[in-house]
């Protein structure tokens, strides 16, 4: 088995000023689709281009993970596969990004957490940032609070934490922050928390926060004002959606109840309201449609 990432020889990498790393690999828990929303987002916005893409041959299940086909009266036009990438991002200003962008591995977890420690070195990354988003006892009423994780507990301070012990299963994202502390290489995860009836569609007012977080973090501007308009826009079908849905008000109502006491126990499910919820923001989209 070979090597997972072939970077450019060093004549052929970008000069980055003071640069940060960006990671989302999709597949582990993305309440509200938070985290996706904020990749597309900064990809978009910086322009980002490939560096360097994963060999998924070694890294996918192509039987979980299928690619899409497009056929045209019965002829194949393309076939698109979903890579795992890195991108550069030159920002024009004091610090440059890159980006991990893609599926996350089926396979080979320790050689890929090596190959981005080692590409890590070779491009300089100052620090990393993790993307991501969970349900939380929380209202979509209020701001959107982003807790941290590391290994560095100074790290993780610098955000939010969760006050609690707790062991649960783990995405690679947060093997990687593992994996780059004992590198060397300081990394952080930011973890919207999105409200429990809004974790299954998506919910921009999330992915707003992670990027406004990242930017105070990283020391770097960005401009949201498109996702700020998508978030704002968003808020106003799910007040729609509660005036007209008795049920729903209901079941806010008593996640209202639990923050406000400060309660710990389970939240319950409201799946059948969770999923009312989406039904009606599918038939109400707001103007101007999906951000992309």
């Amino acid at each position: 088995m070979g090597k997972l990432l072939d970077l450019p020889d060093p004549s052929g990498l970008p000069a980055l000023r003071d640069p940060f790393l960006v990671v989302h690999l999709h597949g582990w828990t993305d309440a509200g689709l938070a985290a996706q929303t904020a990749a597309v987002f900064l990809r978009s916005r910086w322009n980002a281009t490939p560096l360097a893409t994963f060999d998924a041959d070694e890294l996918i299940d192509f039987r979980a993970r299928r690619p899409i086909v497009r056929l045209a009266g019965g002829t194949i036009e393309e076939v698109t596969w979903s890579p795992t990438e890195l991108l550069a991002a030159p920002l024009g200003g004091e610090r440059d990004a890159l980006l991990l962008l893609g599926p996350e591995p089926d396979f080979r977890w320790g050689a890929f957490c090596d190959e981005v420690a080692e590409a890590c070195r070779r491009l300089q990354v100052v620090e990393v940032f993790g993307l991501g988003a969970f349900p939380a006892p929380a209202l979509h009423t209020d701001p959107v609070a982003v807790v941290g994780t590391s290994a560095d507990s100074d790290l993780a301070a610098r955000l939010e934490t969760v006050p609690a012990i707790v062991e649960l299963a783990s995405g690679i994202q947060t093997v990687l922050e593992e994996w780059l502390h004992r590198a060397g290489i300081p990394a952080t995860g930011l973890w919207a928390r999105v409200p429990p009836y809004l974790a299954g569609g998506t919910h921009p007012p999330a992915a707003l926060a992670l990027v406004q977080t990242l930017g105070r973090l990283a020391g770097v501007e960005i401009e949201t004002t498109e996702l700020e308009a998508a978030a704002k826009d968003h808020l106003e079908q799910v007040e729609q959606a509660i005036r007209e849905r008795p049920q729903i008000a209901e079941f806010v109502d008593q996640i209202r109840g639990m923050v406000e006491q400060g309660a710990d126990e389970r939240i319950p499910s409201g799946d059948e309201i969770a999923a009312e919820l989406e039904r009606f923001l599918g038939q109400n989209p707001p103007d101007g449609g999906e951000l992309r």
